[in-house]
């Protein structure tokens, strides 16, 4: 057996191919962290709930309706959770058709219109206008938005009232330390004319 400083070949290579294994482990834990370095600054040092929150948030697909687009379904992260821009149309309407406008912001459909809230706590137009902890997990049980008026479709609200309490807490946490988001998503809406 060929032998290199005492070693044998078979013990070099798998030394070897420890130590590449390692480097290559810090090489691509070094570049994970530069690239999510900057999302997670912008979060902030977010508590574990709500980093369960933004977890939570990524899996059940609040982006695929609350988040503007910028290419195709990719959510726009800069304004993340902010709801129907004041560019997105109410899609027209028609008898027993459901129509979404294309990036999934506003809706028709026999309910009438709907468009995706704004979640993140900008006091004047997002969440922190009308939501506290308590009154958050009472519209996800209910379907009902504190004002009493019904959550539309196509939000999953029979979804939603099965987490738990620690999960919708853990989901309140996160949106709360999102950065605030001025978009009132009414803004400029007339409401679409009643299917025929």
């Amino acid at each position: 057996m060929l032998t290199h400083g005492g070693y044998e070949m078979n013990q070099l290579t798998r030394s070897g191919a420890r130590v590449a294994l390692r480097t290559w482990t810090a090489v691509l834990a070094a570049a994970a962290f530069v690239v999510s370095g900057p999302a997670h600054a912008q979060r902030g040092s977010a508590s574990p709930s709500a980093e369960r929150g933004r977890y939570l948030v990524q899996i059940t697909g609040c982006h695929d309706c609350h988040s503007p687009k910028i290419e195709g379904m990719t959510p726009d992260l800069t304004r993340a959770l902010s709801g129907r821009p004041g560019t997105t149309a109410l899609p027209t309407a028609a008898k027993g058709e459901v129509h979404a406008a294309l990036d999934l912001t506003a809706w028709t459909g026999p309910w009438g219109s709907s468009v995706a809230s704004n979640l993140t706590p900008d006091p004047a137009t997002g969440l922190s206008k009308a939501y506290t902890e308590a009154t958050f997990i009472a519209t996800m049980r209910t379907g009902k938005k504190p004002n009493g008026t019904a959550i539309q479709p196509p939000m999953p609200s029979d979804v939603y009232k099965n987490m738990t309490d620690d999960d919708l807490k853990a989901i309140f946490a996160y949106l709360r330390s999102l950065p605030p988001i001025r978009n009132a998503v009414l803004a400029g809406l007339t409401p679409a004319a009643a299917p025929r």
